[in-house]
């Protein structure tokens, strides 16, 4: 399994790197540095850019600050010299799911789209409206990829009863196979449009062991336990990360485990530049450290043993 985690993270890494070089290129094409070598204030640089979506352009600029590439003074906004090298080895080009470039390059079209407004119809970002777009994203390989990690990290088989927490469209079926036909796959999203397409293709493989529902997870309440519950790419669109882990540890039932997937930020530099383009999902708020869930145990007295796999996913085993 070691080989696919450090190729799960090297494809994370690079594509932060991609999103950092695009970042840069679209404030470029703002002409963003222009007016920044003047030294003006927020509201004197969102004025003298034109562009229709100030809040849009406002992120932009938090995201520099947020990288290193201005500072601020007092109210005023400063450029800062910086230098990002970006090392990429012939020997690791044979490690880079190609896929994910394509559909990144399509996100970065639609920022550029955004600056117009949040609604143009070039912005397919939405759970529901969008929910054939992000179908497409969640089967691309690199996401297969972490759906592998879980069901080695988690020891997925047959009759075992499994919860994923944001399920979406694609893992119903990937991790639900691996728990049939004698065990139990339960998976929430509060997406409509993606629980449809996965409903529709658990109906077309006589999957009668997967469950879906249509649920917020900040309002779950445990009603019975599992023995694997999984949160992959989810605690980046929820608020109050460490109630949620608690709650999700709750789901949790003796000698289980709770697989959680994210790119935790203190473990990639410049992740900032990712989430730029991830906000144009409305309910995008902000990847979450390792150490909000690691405080999260301490804070409710939660024991639990912690395993630590690469820099993206971390197996809590509750303990008495």
């Amino acid at each position: 399994m070691e080989d696919i985690i450090k190729q799960f993270d090297f494809n994370i890494s690079t594509l932060i790197d991609f999103s950092f070089f695009n970042i840069v290129k679209i404030g470029l094409e703002l002409g963003v540095f222009k007016e920044l070598d003047k030294t003006k204030t927020l509201e004197d640089i969102l004025n003298s850019i034109d562009v229709k979506n100030k809040a849009y352009l406002k992120s932009l600029l938090s995201a520099y600050y947020e990288l290193g590439i201005l500072e601020a003074t007092g109210t005023e906004l400063r450029p800062k010299r910086f230098l990002r090298t970006f090392l990429l080895e012939y020997e690791r080009l044979k490690d880079i799911i190609p896929e994910w470039i394509n559909i990144q390059d399509e996100i970065v079209r639609m920022a550029n789209y955004a600056f117009l407004s949040f609604e143009n119809s070039k912005v397919m970002m939405d759970f529901d409206k969008d929910s054939d777009f992000w179908d497409i994203r969640l089967s691309n390989p690199l996401n297969k990829l972490y759906r592998e990690i879980i069901v080695r990290a988690g020891g997925l088989r047959d009759g075992m009863r499994v919860l994923d927490l944001g399920c979406g469209s694609v893992s119903p079926i990937e991790l639900g196979k691996h728990v049939g036909p004698n065990g139990e796959y339960v998976g929430i999203d509060f997406s409509p449009g993606l629980l449809s397409i996965a409903q529709q293709r658990v109906r077309e493989l006589g999957m009668d062991w997967v469950f879906l529902r249509e649920l917020d997870i900040t309002t779950a309440i445990p009603k019975r336990k599992y023995d694997r519950v999984v949160m992959s790419f989810v605690l980046e669109y929820l608020p109050e990360v460490h109630r949620i882990i608690i709650k999700a540890l709750n789901f949790v039932d003796e000698g289980g485990k709770l697989i959680i997937v994210e790119p935790f930020r203190e473990n990639f530099e410049n992740i900032a530049a990712w989430e730029f383009f991830e906000k144009l999902t409305k309910e995008f708020r902000r990847f979450p450290r390792k150490s909000e869930i690691l405080d999260a145990l301490e804070y409710y007295g939660k024991g639990a043993k912690v395993k630590e796999y690469g820099k993206s996913v971390l197996v809590l085993e509750p303990t008495l």
